[in-house]
Parts: C-alpha cells; structure tokens; sequence
C-alpha cells in the first residue's frame, strides 16, 4: 500500500462547513447602538410624562373651579376659593364659616400633580350662588423638565364662571 502524505500547511483543506454565532465584535457593536438608542428614548419619555402631569393638573384644577361654581349654586351661599401659593394648594371654602371645607387640593412636588411653580392674579375669589364671581381669576403653573424647559399651563376664570385652560 501507498502511504498517504499529509498536506503542507499551506494546501491543508479548510472546513467547508458554516460557522454558527456571533463575534464578540458584533454583539459589541449592537450593545452600544441599542444603549444609545435607550438612552435617547428615557429623556424623551420623561420629557413627555412631564407635559402631561402639567396638562392633567391644569384640567384638574380647571374642574375644580367649575365645581366650585357649581357648589355655590348647590348650597345657595356664596364659597371661597383660595390659592396658598406658599404651599401651593387650592381650597374651595365656605364663605361664613371659613372651618368648612368644600374641596382641597395640593399641588406640591410630593403630589401626583405636583408643579414646580403655581401663581395667579388674586389669592383668594367669592363666588356667589347666582354664579358670578367677585372678580377674574388667572391661574398659571409651570413645570420644568431636566433640560431647564419650562412646560406652563394656565386657567383663567371669567365673573361670570367661563373655565377656560390654556395649554402654551
């Protein structure tokens, strides 16, 4: 019999088979564009999440208002709504007995409304049961997001009781 030669190194035959898997490379590669791509979409979402806590604690306060008008009509006695702007609540109160109170609401950072900043025109407004007011209301709040943003939110109040919000 023959004896059979090995090949030289460089006539050696290669595997004709298919390699399976990833390089260490490329899965490298895909980890660092899915991280980017996360990190893009958290600041976006929060930016987000952010606007709508603005737009729901407008609306809510804007509701809140109406209740109050419509509270007044109710009991047939003027109620008053004060804004504590120190602590950032909204009261609704009975105009005789100041102890009574209709409806409070916090705004505080603590709170699921919580804004950064809540002014307005006037502190306090009597409503009357005929459904006018001694005067018109101007609420504006504000919330800032990480970038230094400002999202604001404002609610104003005719005399006559016309809630109206307005998202800028």
């Amino acid at each position: 019999m023959a004896r059979r030669v090995p090949y030289p190194c460089p006539m050696r035959p290669t595997s004709i088979r298919p390699r399976s898997g990833f390089t260490i490379l490329e899965l490298l590669v895909v980890f660092v564009v899915f991280g980017l791509v996360v990190m893009i979409s958290i600041r976006s979402v929060g930016d987000t999440i952010r606007r709508d806590r603005a737009a729901k604690a407008a609306n809510i306060l804007g509701s809140d208002i109406e209740q109050a008008f419509s509270i007044a009509a109710r009991q047939r006695m003027p109620v008053l709504m004060v804004l504590n702007r120190s602590n950032k609540t909204f009261s609704i109160i009975d105009r005789a007995a100041t102890t009574k109170i209709y409806r409070r609401r916090s705004f505080a950072k603590t709170q699921d409304y919580g804004v950064d900043t809540l002014y307005a025109n006037r502190d306090t407004i009597v409503i009357m049961p005929n459904g006018l007011a001694t005067d018109t209301l101007n609420l504006t709040m504000q919330i800032a997001t990480r970038g230094g943003t400002m999202y604001s939110k404002s609610v104003r109040v005719s005399l006559a009781g016309m809630v109206r919000v307005n998202n800028r």
